[in-house]
């Protein structure tokens, strides 16, 4: 759940503020920015609370801590490429892929109710975590990945 509100909340923050600098393409950068935020939230995240998040992956993956180093490691850099247009495409299909590379341990934490970020409740928790999943895909593909359209000009009416 914290995840929704750091990315909704720093939409807005920023959505409001390019809008009040009349920026272009407000809304795909807006987009981007409230990504870095919450990917730098969830990469610190790796390190301020690595031990919850090692037993999100099962105990016989050799290298447990290094690879949630890794991979915080990985989400913190993912996030910052939000930050420069010129990457941004490239970085989104690698956060996407990232992503879809991650959820079987959201699949195995909540399968086997770990302790941790929502996991506890079970099997449940996959009825959140799924449409959540889906939801930072569709959001990376929208506000990074796909190419932007020309605007068309409208021919008034009269002429």
């Amino acid at each position: 759940m914290i995840v929704l509100v750091v990315l909704l909340s720093v939409f807005s923050v920023a959505l409001g503020l390019l809008a009040i600098s009349q920026r272009p393409y407000q809304i795909r950068t807006a987009g981007c920015i409230a990504f870095t935020a919450l990917f730098l939230f969830t990469g610190i995240s790796h390190f301020a609370l690595a031990e919850g998040m090692v037993q999100m992956l099962p105990e016989w993956i050799p290298g447990r801590y290094p690879i949630i180093y890794l991979t915080g490691i990985i989400e913190i850099a993912l996030g910052l490429g939000f930050l420069w247009p010129s990457v941004r495409r490239t970085n989104g299909l690698l956060t996407l892929a990232f992503l879809m590379a991650v959820f079987p341990s959201n699949l195995y934490a909540a399968l086997n109710s770990v302790d941790f970020g929502g996991n506890i409740n079970g099997p449940r928790y996959l009825f959140f975590r799924v449409p959540l999943q889906l939801f930072l895909l569709w959001w990376v593909w929208f506000m990074a990945v796909r190419r932007s359209r020309p605007v068309r000009q409208r021919k008034n009416i009269w002429g």
